[in-house]
């Protein structure tokens, strides 16, 4: 058998799909496989498994997601007669890149539920900068704080911190918990195209 996995298999898609729809396929396929879904009790084989589809997964959509990969891929899968089912191939990516590749696509998929900036924080620091400074140095002084108060707020407002980081910070229940939530609102929406 080759050794050459079969990327429309695995994304379980048609060899025609468009760029959108191998996105699309991906999003689905990294949600289902993410080892992070896993219950607590997995044994280590089973986290080895998922990981391993998941790394092709990823595999899959770096060849697919790419027009100039995609077409040498389809030349040399022409002359291929036989290919590596999703069980049995090996990944090429590194669970690194595999991260990489999901965290650039879940920020996408996460981007309208988190990406409500305030403005709260921002005129609260203004205010106090600018009693603060009003004190110090009264006019001038108000300007400056109020500048400084303004900067530090919008600061806080914005995080500075990407949601796939902040994600990477929680545990593997809620990981889990919200993986889950995410694969079951894009199959449901997915379908009728919310999710792009």
């Amino acid at each position: 058998m080759s050794n050459v996995p079969d990327y429309y298999s695995i994304l379980e898609i048609p060899v025609s799909s468009t760029h959108d729809e191998i996105r699309e396929a991906y999003k689905k396929q990294a949600l289902l496989n993410h080892p992070d879904r896993l219950p607590s009790t997995a044994t280590i084989q089973e986290r080895e498994e998922a990981t391993r589809k998941f790394q092709l997964v990823a595999d899959a959509y770096y060849i697919l997601g790419d027009r100039s990969r995609r077409e040498s891929y389809d030349k040399s899968r022409s002359k291929q007669d036989r290919f590596a089912s999703f069980a049995s191939a090996m990944p090429n990516a590194s669970t690194t890149q595999a991260n990489h590749i999901f965290g650039d696509i879940f920020e996408e998929l996460l981007k309208p539920d988190v990406e409500h900036p305030t403005h709260i924080w921002r005129v609260l620091g203004a205010g106090a900068g600018a009693v603060l400074g009003f004190i110090i140095g009264n006019v001038p002084g108000a300007a400056v704080g109020a500048l400084a108060g303004k900067t530090l707020g919008q600061v806080r407002d914005h995080k500075g911190v990407s949601v796939y980081s902040a994600f990477q910070k929680l545990d593997t229940e809620q990981r889990r918990n919200i993986l889950t939530s995410l694969l079951a609102r894009f199959v449901t929406a997915g379908a009728s195209g919310m999710m792009k």
